[in-house]
């Protein structure tokens, strides 16, 4: 009965710590993609698109005026550390790009 019972509490034991370090684990993993993508487009259709390079994210895309001389693209959210750097790609005929930020978080 003895060895039952200690193979019992060890059995719940074990349990105990396997499901602290899955979520641990799992947490961990909400916290990187939240710090892998800081800047996230808006899907509003004007096609912009952020492509994570290291602490680089090159935004391309973005929907052109009549003129072709601005270029328009929209994010859901804005922000970087010190570390990040936001590379805008276009062609060489724009003259303008503009940004906006349409999410209810602070840009940083």
């Amino acid at each position: 009965m003895k060895s039952a019972l200690r193979y019992l509490t060890w059995w719940s034991f074990i349990t105990s710590v396997t499901g602290a370090i899955s979520c641990g684990l799992a947490g961990l993993d909400s916290v990187q993609r939240a710090i892998a993508q800081p800047i996230t487009p808006a899907a509003d259709g004007t096609n912009t698109i952020v492509t994570p390079d290291g602490n680089r994210f090159d935004i391309t895309g973005g929907t052109l005026s009549k003129d072709g001389a601005n270029l328009f693209q929209s994010f859901q959210k804005f922000g970087l550390n010190a570390e990040q750097t936001a590379n805008f790609l276009s062609h060489p005929e724009i003259r303008n790009i503009l940004g906006r930020v349409t999410g209810g978080e602070a840009s940083l």
